[in-house]
């Protein structure tokens, strides 16, 4: 899990110091401006849009991480990769169910999505209080970061999936994942369980 945080969070932040070099260097002038962190100025309108470009990233991917970690070896896209019968579609389909039976982080993951378009474009919110301004072609960017992600994200995942069969392969154990490891026990509790413990409980 450590590890995984520390590749995790590397790969995010390079995207996002690339996201904020692009627009900034890459098709700005490289102006730093002046007093950017103070107020908002034309001088300061590139430094800005790359902080926007940058920011949506950031919670793009962070949105993102929380469905990629519904199993930590797992393809988000692939989540029942033992029943070869699904095809495509079928596979979606599980992933869907995934996604849609964690309503809590569903609609958290909605509302990030809705709230970051004032956060970038509301007048006041976005150059005084975020000190950033509202993007345009700069989605282009945040869509590519997105792809980019996502790959990284996978290869990752994928390279665990290769290390631990070939682990237990050469060894002749099972090394589970996480979700049947420590958490097990937690996982596998049923709502008829949860039920008869609040009957216990009551009497």
């Amino acid at each position: 899990i450590l590890i995984d945080m520390v590749v995790y969070g590397g790969w995010i932040a390079i995207l996002c110091l690339a996201a904020f070099a692009t627009v900034l260097f890459g098709f700005g002038d490289g102006n730093l401006g002046s007093n950017c962190n103070d107020a908002y100025s034309a001088d300061c309108d590139t430094v800005f849009r790359a902080r926007a470009t940058t920011f949506a990233c950031l919670t793009w991917f962070s949105l993102f991480l929380a469905w990629e970690m519904v199993n930590t070896r797992l393809s988000f896209f692939r989540l029942a990769p033992q029943d070869q019968s699904l095809g495509f579609l079928g596979q979606i389909k599980i992933t869907w169910k995934h996604v849609w039976g964690n309503r809590f982080l569903f609609w958290t993951i909605i509302a990030g999505f809705v709230t970051i378009f004032p956060v970038l474009y509301v007048p006041v919110i976005n150059t005084d209080v975020f000190r950033h301004t509202g993007i345009s072609w700069e989605w282009g960017i945040v869509f590519i970061e997105t792809v980019l992600f996502f790959l990284g994200i996978e290869t990752w995942k994928w390279g665990k999936r290769v290390f631990f069969r070939r682990t237990a392969k050469e060894t002749g154990k099972h090394t589970g994942s996480v979700e049947s490891g420590v958490f097990a026990s937690y996982s596998s509790i049923s709502r008829s369980d949860i039920t008869d413990l609040e009957a216990k409980q009551e009497v």
